[in-house]
């Protein structure tokens, strides 16, 4: 990416004060101790430290990933991890299944302490360490689905395993008190989103039930803090990976009530990209001292544990089963602080800033929530809605959260009666059979990475992406035997982005969205379980991706070059271009039947769409940027399909 001088700036007295204020806090690192704002601190930190360094960014940026890392792991959670059920008294060894799918709604108010230690100055360390309060808001909305497959009454067991995805999305900001030194109090803000996909198992005996659920977390950021830190609605992109497991005894007591115990640990760990903060002291409209920087985040990790008592009592009214209810939870973090380091470039050489950010953690708090189920009695539907309030030291929040289960009854898979020339005799249901059209709606998470190079330059850059996807599919399947194949045409439309720091210039963010994907495949399946299908396909993948390269320095378009001196005005920003691809798709799934037409499926594919070269405007009379990319992926869904009647496959008894 080139560069071009936009103006000089010798003589200008505004930059020359802000260029004294600067190198105010190198040269001043002598104050022993002091107070600003909701910080404390010794050493020669204390003052300035909060206003130049770009950890206050750093905090607050690590805060809000602490706040979504908690809510994504728990507020789905009820007393488990999926909404499965079974009907009562199955027969043994009977199939069973079925779809669900719960939202979540709320707010949740985190607070912590962010220390900045072992600051270095042009490599020299520097006594003491500067000790902040910061709190953030987060609002949030998701929504979760499910699919499984069970065998019921298996040796007394009932078990389930099933495929999960869902979306979670939030906004963060800072609302850390104000002070002499942040009149405004927090400023800092993150919009996000978190699509993720899992999959998970359930067993129940009698009471006792227990589950656990692998899943992977895509936390796609845009974060910004103009006034303080320089960041315009910069990308930053996070990747999580987590294990929830429960178990409890649902103990029926006298009078339709029951008391229910249960315990739980989630432990998860996610990987942060590196941040390039612009600082607002190289922005010439911006009149800030704060410094550009690097901000690096440590892997971080999460175990939290939780204990639950949840109470209630049922009745029947108007063919409903009901089942009122109350829980009382404790949870606790045992995982330490959250850690970062960062690099702050400053305008003298020989003067660069280094130093350690860490971020205590929620620790120990209570949930406590009420609660309604219920169901349909002689159907498969049932359902659930509770609200909750957390509250502990670093923490308060409130969420609602409903659900609703379809539940397969092998009732609803026997035809008409037929017709016979013996004696009437009991019909009994035939072997599904999988032949015929269908069309269905799916939805599911799509999340890849696209690697770029820039030819002549030598450099790589691999931003990853991740969003929801949703969309339809048609195709006809032949059943042979116990075998099925079949051709399958589908289209998602899709939210995916990602960005990543671009290698060529500073202040440059690359970006990639993933718009829409289609392919077109052949079928091969085999029945298990007389309803459950488990088959591959594969073929052609088509899909339109879009690149972009941002500057991170805002409206200015351009950054202050203290060594000359003059403004660097950047080419290129915005500039974008999508292309239309094709490749190949290969993916496993499974499909269950939930009436003769009925059926519901999950499935994961991965998709290759090849290289393709970008050529990006730069204005100015500057060449254009060539890109080369690569674009493969993921995309996993859960989808319901509609198949066309065929004349009905009965048996009867002579």
């Amino acid at each position: 990416m080139n560069v071009v001088i936009r103006a000089s700036i010798a003589g200008n007295g505004t930059l020359s004060r802000r260029i004294v204020a600067g190198g105010a806090f190198a040269f001043a690192l002598s104050a022993s101790s002091g107070a600003f704002a909701a910080c404390t601190g010794t050493g020669s930190l204390v003052g300035l430290g909060a206003q130049v360094l770009p950890f206050s960014a750093g905090g607050a940026a690590v805060n809000s990933l602490v706040s979504a890392i908690n809510a994504t792991n728990t507020v789905f959670l009820t007393q488990s991890t999926a909404f499965v059920s079974a009907p009562p008294n199955p027969a043994p060894g009977q199939e069973g299944g079925g779809v669900w799918v719960r939202g979540i709604g709320g707010e949740l108010n985190t607070k912590n302490t962010t220390t900045t230690s072992n600051v270095s100055v042009g490599g020299v360390t520097n006594p003491g360490q500067i000790d902040c309060n910061n709190s953030s808001q987060l609002n949030f909305a998701g929504m979760q689905i499910g699919a499984d497959a069970a065998r019921l009454n298996w040796n007394g067991w009932n078990v389930h395993l099933g495929t999960t995805i869902g979306y979670l999305g939030a906004r963060s900001r800072d609302t850390s008190s104000a002070g002499p030194e942040n009149p405004m109090g927090g400023t800092f803000q993150n919009s996000l989103q978190v699509p993720f996909v899992g999959v998970y198992a359930a067993a129940t005996r009698g009471g006792f039930f227990v589950d656990g659920q692998v899943r992977l977390d895509y936390y796609q950021n845009a974060l910004n803090d103009p006034i303080v830190s320089g960041i315009f609605n910069q990308k930053l992109d996070a990747r999580g990976l987590s294990f929830a497991g429960n178990f409890g005894y649902h103990h029926q007591l006298p009078n339709n009530w029951f008391i229910e115990p249960s315990a739980g640990i989630i432990v998860s760990r996610v990987q942060v990209d590196p941040l390039n903060i612009t600082g607002t002291l190289v922005l010439p409209s911006a009149g800030g001292i704060s410094l550009p920087g690097t901000l690096r985040v440590d892997d971080m990790y999460s175990t939290l544990g939780r204990w639950s008592l949840r109470a209630g009592t049922s009745f029947v009214s108007n063919n409903i089963a009901w089942q009122p209810f109350g829980t009382a939870s404790i949870y606790h973090e045992f995982q330490g602080r959250a850690n970062a380091s960062f690099t702050g470039y400053f305008p003298i050489p020989g003067f660069d800033i280094a130093g350690n950010v860490s971020t205590t953690s929620i620790g120990t708090y209570g949930q406590f929530g009420l609660g309604i189920a219920a169901q349909v009695l002689n159907t498969g539907w049932l359902g659930y809605l509770r609200a909750d309030y957390r509250t502990g030291s670093n923490i308060e929040g409130y969420s609602l959260n409903g659900g609703l289960r379809y539940q397969f009854s092998p009732d609803q898979i026997a035809g008409a009666p037929m017709f016979t020339k013996a004696v009437k005799a009991p019909v009994m249901a035939g072997p599904y059979n999988w032949t015929g059209l269908y069309i269905g709606a799916s939805a599911g998470v799509l999340n890849g990475r696209n690697d770029w190079s820039f030819p002549g330059l030598g450099t790589r850059t691999n931003p990853r992406y991740a969003g929801f996807a949703g969309g339809g599919q048609i195709g006809y399947d032949w059943q042979i035997g116990t075998w099925v194949v079949g051709l399958e045409g589908s289209l998602m439309g899709s939210n995916a982005r990602g960005a990543r720091s671009c290698p060529n210039a500073l202040f440059y963010t690359c970006e990639n969205e993933m718009n829409w994907l289609g392919t077109a495949t052949a079928k091969l399946g085999y029945t298990i379980w007389n309803r459950s299908l488990v088959y591959l396909r594969g073929g052609a993948a088509f899909g339109n991706t879009r690149i972009v390269t941002n500057c991170n320095t805002g409206p200015d378009r351009g950054y202050i070059d203290y060594s000359i001196p003059a403004v660097i005005a950047q080419p290129g920003c915005g500039a974008n271009s999508s292309k239309t691809a094709a490749g190949w798709t290969v993916g496993l799934g499974t499909e269950f039947a939930l009436t003769r037409s009925w059926t519901v499926r999950a499935e994961s594919n991965y998709f290759d769409l090849g290289t393709e070269r970008y050529s990006l405007a730069q204005g100015g009379g500057i060449p254009p940027l060539q890109i080369d990319t690569h674009n493969n992926g993921f995309i996993s869904t859960i989808g319901l399909n509609y198949r066309f009647p065929i004349e009905p496959v009965m048996a009867a008894r002579y």
